[in-house]
């Protein structure tokens, strides 16, 4: 059995996929293609530590927000 709070039992492309970078590079991505706004939230989960949401969130889980200008 995996034990999911260990990062390094994850595989390399699970943990580049997982990363706050990756995230932050998919959000640009969606702003660029018009979304006005877009959040990254901490879920809590090892597996999938970050969720990318098409909306503007409140909350102390918000990691990142960015907004078309």
């Amino acid at each position: 059995m995996i034990a999911f709070h260990d990062p390094s039992a994850l595989s390399p492309k699970r943990r580049v996929l997982c990363s706050s970078l990756n995230a932050q590079r998919i959000a640009a991505r969606m702003v660029d293609d018009g979304t006005d706004c877009v959040s990254i939230v901490r879920t809590g989960n090892p597996l999938q530590p970050l969720r990318i949401i098409a909306e503007c969130v409140d909350g102390a889980d918000v990691e990142l927000e960015m907004r078309l200008a």
